[in-house]
């Protein structure tokens, strides 16, 4: 059992190893567009020319970079968190409390892609169905953005730039399933390597040029 569930840990870790390494270069375009944006704000202001594209930019790049950054940020566990619950429980439960937390945040993550799929007219009616069925929500009022609904000054469309929610809210939970892997293996093996957080192990393994 555990071995098998070893496999896939490692299957999917490669996947989502590959998915960070993709998505850096693109945290990276989208911080250094950030500053340039500021930078050219600023400027216009003291010089008195017209810029005002800058703020509607902002509120592309601003969304677009908290989302490409979370799936990173969930699976090193870089996210705010009160452990003291977890600390203080015995070894041996650790790893049920925390496939407890993770089943949980696999449900919201499952209503926010089916809420964001509808948004940008997309929809998925299976797994509307079973999220209504568990959770007794009504996602069906849930409707997507007109058309024609347009950011101002840039004409783009706003469907067009909630789409990074749909797409980095599926990597999250990719990340998920392999989080609820992990703790899965921890109620039959506390002391396993793969039970401890990603980035004890990960990065050691960097630092040691593996």
């Amino acid at each position: 059992m555990v071995t098998v569930l070893s496999q896939a840990v490692a299957l999917l870790r490669r996947i989502n190893l590959a998915v960070e390494a993709a998505l850096r270069p693109l945290i990276t375009v989208v911080i250094v567009a950030m500053l340039i944006t500021v930078i050219w704000t600023v400027a216009a202001r003291l010089t008195g020319f017209s810029a005002a594209w800058t703020e509607k930019v902002m509120l592309i790049l601003l969304p677009s970079l908290a989302f490409l950054v979370a799936p990173i940020a969930y699976r090193r566990a870089a996210n705010v968190a009160l452990d003291m619950l977890h600390d203080a429980l015995p070894k041996v439960l650790r790893p049920l409390h925390s496939l407890l937390l993770h089943v949980l945040i696999l449900g919201l993550l499952l209503i926010a892609l089916d809420l964001s799929l509808r948004k940008v007219g997309l929809k998925w009616d299976t797994m509307t169905l079973l999220l209504d069925a568990i959770f007794g929500l009504d996602l069906n009022s849930i409707r997507p953005f007109k058309a024609r609904m347009k950011i101002p000054v840039l004409g783009l469309e706003w469907r067009y730039v909630f789409m990074v929610l749909p797409a980095c809210i599926t990597l999250m939970v990719a990340v998920n399933v392999e989080m609820l892997l992990r703790y899965v293996i921890g109620l039959f093996d506390p002391d396993n390597r793969l039970v401890r957080p990603v980035r004890s192990f990960e990065d050691a393994a960097a630092n040691r040029g593996e």
